[in-house]
């Protein structure tokens, strides 16, 4: 019997209901959505990462890719399968002018890859490095008879290990459905007509096939968990409010996945979030006050990694975790020094590309090099970046330095005085910016301060003079 597809569809012999399986790259079910009367439901499964999975890793060379580029892709593929509990048995690149139609790499290497494993005997799937059509994922398991998933899938499957929260998981399972619903099938039976001459009362007449119920039932599922997600973000928008209210710059940590993002917000705020050495280890965005030097304060955000040719429909069903960095003051970008220079290079284009995207712009960046206890060419990083280890702390005091020098940048020195009925006035004022000199007379309390210009407005009436930058 043919191996079951990495998006299979069974139907229930008892209820009449459609069950989509999404077959982790270890081998067993991952997420299964339930598509009854009720709606969809999803259920989620970590996969047995004692067994470790091998996988046939397979790229398709067009020429658009260098012969280091394409070595590079396929190492962070054996990441994505290692971070997802399997491991890599071998390595099969095919040259060829574009994709073929049916089998995305010709059926003549097609072959010699089911030939390799038939007789290696221990197999458990194959994973391409590009987005794979329907039709070419049943034909390529037709050839091969294991899992094949592509790219897409192989992230999905590691998205739906890390979510945490509700709104983590709310964001996967809607990534899951949109990927899906295009990916849907239907053979015989499945494709017979709801309704007719002979149903109940109300249900006569063309009816939809049970296709096309199924995909509506996807989309009434992915317009709920929209509703649901909304309401998150609007709470996280009142806590944005606040936090723009309260004077308080941010700063988003933005940066390529497993660029030690989570261990550096751990470094500077002790978060205690998880930082483990694993791509997309992050998926939920966590805020914590940090302390600057001279007595400042500043919010950093982590936020979920990026990756190259990450599906569009990802970032959209990660848009309300992402747009942290979208309404942050100050983007931090770290940067892996541990990797070549030229891999360093593609994940900045990566990073600054998918931010553009996002519509973040005319922000200032801190560029940080992360991992200087184990850089590579460090003869290329460039002079103005902040080069630390977040592992072992070396250069937070330069990067907390950088940070409160861009935080304070648009701000002025101002002298405020208020009288003693305002002196929740003068606390509020003492928490929100940096104090410079503070002095108590018989009246109330002179504070001067350096603040942006929100904070001077906000204060007007109590300025008593203004010092400039």
């Amino acid at each position: 019997m043919r191996a079951a597809a990495w998006i299979s569809s069974r139907r229930s012999s008892t209820s009449n209901s459609l069950a989509l399986y999404f077959w982790s790259s270890t081998g067993f079910c991952l997420c299964c959505f339930f598509i009854c009367e009720r709606g969809v439901f999803m259920q989620a499964e970590r996969p047995d990462t004692e067994r470790g999975a091998r996988a046939v890793l397979v790229a398709l060379q067009t020429g658009g890719l260098s012969e280091r580029g394409l070595t590079a892709s396929l190492d962070e593929l054996a990441r994505l399968i290692e971070t997802a509990g399997g491991v890599e048995a071998a390595r099969v690149v095919q040259n060829a002018p574009s994709a073929d139609p049916r089998t995305y790499i010709g059926s003549g290497k097609a072959k010699e890859i089911a030939e390799f494993i038939r007789n290696d005997g221990g197999i458990d799937l194959v994973v391409f490095d590009n987005e794979l059509t329907p039709s070419q994922i049943r034909n390529l398991e037709d050839i091969f008879d294991v899992r094949v998933i592509d790219r897409t899938m192989l992230i999905l499957d590691i998205f739906a290990l890390h979510a945490v929260t509700g709104e983590g998981k709310l964001q996967v399972e809607i990534a899951c459905l949109r990927y899906s619903a295009p990916r849907l099938t239907g053979k015989g039976k499945s494709l017979s007509r709801q309704g007719g001459t002979s149903g109940p009362i109300g249900s006569r007449g063309p009816g939809e096939s049970k296709l096309e119920l199924d995909r509506r039932r996807i989309r009434e599922r992915i317009s709920a968990l929209n509703a649901e997600l909304k309401d998150i973000e609007k709470t996280r928008a009142v806590n944005r409010s606040q936090r723009t209210r309260a004077g308080i710059p941010t700063a988003a940590i933005v940066g390529y996945t497993n660029a030690g993002k989570s261990t550096l917000l751990n470094r500077l705020t002790d978060a205690g979030i998880l930082a483990e050495d694993k791509l997309f280890a992050t998926l939920d965005p966590t805020t914590r006050r940090l302390s600057l030097p001279r007595g400042g304060e500043i919010l950093l955000t982590d936020t979920v990694g990026f990756i190259d040719r990450l599906p569009m429909h990802l970032v959209k069903a990660f848009k309300s975790t992402l747009e942290e960095a979208t309404f942050a003051d100050i983007i931090v970008h770290l940067v892996d020094a541990s990797e070549p220079a030229d891999e360093r290079t593609r994940k900045q284009g990566v990073t600054l590309r998918l931010l553009e995207e996002l519509g973040v712009s005319g922000k200032p960046v801190i560029e940080v090099y992360n991992k200087m206890d184990a850089a590579v060419d460090a003869d290329f990083i460039p002079p103005a970046a902040v080069c630390i280890s977040a592992a072992t702390g070396a250069g937070i005091d330069r990067l907390l330095d950088v940070l409160e020098q861009t935080a304070e940048s648009g701000s002025r020195t101002v002298k405020f005085f208020f009288p003693h009925k305002d002196a929740r006035a003068a606390g509020e004022l003492f928490d929100r910016a940096r104090v410079v000199e503070r002095a108590y007379t018989d009246e109330g309390i002179c504070l001067t301060v350096c603040c942006d210009e929100k904070t001077i407005g906000r204060y007007r009436q109590f300025q008593v003079d203004d010092f400039g930058q």
